[in-house]
């Protein structure tokens, strides 16, 4: 799994580096859907590396994977998510 890095050598890596940001940013609601045909179409890949990615985000607390609702991003104010992020960024420097 890759840390949380500002450039990821990797599709998936580059996907979940992008989502996260937006998503920390606000740029990305809590709550919104995270379409994986949405995601793929926009950084040329096939599912397969999105759902690494999105499988990256659950792990960081950033998504949830509901059954038939999809993924979405965690329902957490811009702070926690931030806090989370810096958290996770200082673990994986250990």
């Amino acid at each position: 799994m890759s840390g949380i890095k500002t450039a990821s050598p990797t599709i998936v890596g580059r996907i979940a580096d992008t989502l996260r940001a937006r998503i920390v940013r606000g740029e990305i609601a809590g709550g919104a859907a995270l379409r994986q045909d949405h995601v793929a179409e926009e950084f040329q890949s096939s599912h397969v590396p999105v759902r690494e990615a999105f499988r990256q985000l659950e792990a960081q607390g950033l998504a949830v994977d509901l059954p038939r609702r999809g993924v979405r991003v965690t329902m957490l104010d811009p702070a926690a998510i931030k806090e989370n992020v810096a958290i996770r960024a200082a673990l994986d420097n250990l």
